[in-house]
């Protein structure tokens, strides 16, 4: 697995003391021969359900043997 990028925006502050609840969805998988790339969003919200930070990162990952 390899690191191909990565993005944030920070939308709001978080302090010490506040809740956070970060979740990852697989928006897009490009099959390739040997590999291929997974595409994950991320989304954190704080404790009043507040979008703190959204962003993206994409990996490089090998395909299993058959």
């Amino acid at each position: 697995m390899a690191f191909l990028e990565q993005s944030s925006r920070f939308l709001k502050p978080v302090y010490a003391g506040d809740t956070i609840y970060p979740a990852l969805e697989v928006t897009e998988l490009v099959p390739g021969r040997s590999t291929g790339s997974v595409t994950l969003a991320s989304t954190v919200f704080n404790q009043r359900r507040e979008l703190v930070l959204q962003g993206l990162q994409k990996f490089l990952i090998r395909k299993r043997p058959m």
